[in-house]
């Protein structure tokens, strides 16, 4: 088994490879620190612009995109002739602090599963953004995407004479940790845990095309279509004049304790509980097979008195 790390003297990014016998798996973080706050109102009428020799077409374009660790916030708009209306506002706040990241590796007795564990990344990101928009003439096309670290919520209006949509989000990311199980000869599983945060509010009347999309992802890496799957998402269209409001919200929290902490329970797993299933494929390699009965109580029979 490989397994490589590199990072930036200056705590921007980090990334680590783990190579087997028959799998890879990766992971490439980035971040910087930024703050900043952004205000914008426009309004007024796109019309064609004459001269002595020509006239030249009417044409709007609005173009808006921050990232950062894997947080993400898109918006783009074009309009042909009409009126234009629309008011724009962004916060966003990423800080790297200088902790450096944990990666800590264990191979107990008796056992070939490496483990792995990414720890200790805390670059937190917050975005709050609104935007309001009106529109009526000849054509407008406008999208919006927002993501964070896999999970996103998106809309199209495209082909709309008239529009009008009121937005709200807010995205965080509060910090990450991984874990990967494998052997020299392959990865068992990886999992890719942050804590975030997606909230998305609009409501639109559209009088074109309407595409509407999310998506939650998995934190378990699949490894032979080699990506972390949907654990919901959904797409919708509808064409013609609508009235449309959604309110999407995702969140996904994994706690690291100490082992000191009290909140970690150190039992294991038991009859009517999980059971041998609800091990770790670390502490069942652990036990060995043998112990498969006593955890799923194959092997209790009810005594009677004679």
């Amino acid at each position: 088994m490989i397994f490589a790390l590199s990072s930036n003297v200056c705590g921007v990014y980090w990334s680590s490879n783990i190579d087997t016998n028959s799998s890879h798996w990766s992971i490439y973080r980035e971040s910087n620190n930024i703050s900043f706050n952004l205000t914008s109102f426009v309004e007024g009428k796109i019309s064609s612009v004459g001269s002595r020799y020509r006239s030249l077409n009417p044409y709007q374009s609005y173009y808006e995109e921050v990232r950062t660790n894997d947080v993400r916030l898109r918006q783009r708009t074009n309009a042909l002739e009409g009126s234009y209306k629309s008011t724009d506002e962004i916060m966003m706040q990423s800080t790297v602090y200088p902790n450096d990241i944990d990666i800590l590796v264990d191979k107990p007795i008796g056992t070939d599963i490496y483990k792995i564990e990414y720890e200790n990344e805390q670059w937190p990101v917050f975005i709050k953004a609104g935007r309001t928009l009106v529109y009526s003439g000849k054509q407008i096309n406008d999208r919006d995407f927002e993501g964070n670290n896999g999970d996103f919520v998106g809309a199209n209006f495209l082909y709309n004479h008239d529009l009008s949509k009121e937005q709200r989000s807010i995205i965080w990311l509060q910090g990450m940790n991984a874990t990967v199980l494998a052997t020299n000869d392959t990865i068992l599983s990886a999992e890719f845990k942050p804590t975030k945060y997606l909230g998305y509010l609009i409501q639109a009347n559209t009088t074109g095309i309407a595409d509407l999309s999310y998506r939650l992802r998995d934190s378990h890496y699949d490894f032979t279509h080699q990506n972390y799957p949907a654990l919901s998402e959904g797409e919708e269209r509808y064409y013609g004049s609508y009235d449309l409001a959604r309110k999407i919200e995702m969140k996904t929290v994994f706690e690291k304790f100490n082992d000191t902490d009290e909140e970690v329970d150190s039992w294991l797993p038991c009859c009517g509980n999980g059971g041998w299933n609800d091990l770790a494929l670390l502490d069942q390699k652990g036990f060995g097979t043998g112990a498969k009965e006593i955890f799923d109580c194959t092997c209790y029979k009810e005594t009677t008195d004679d």
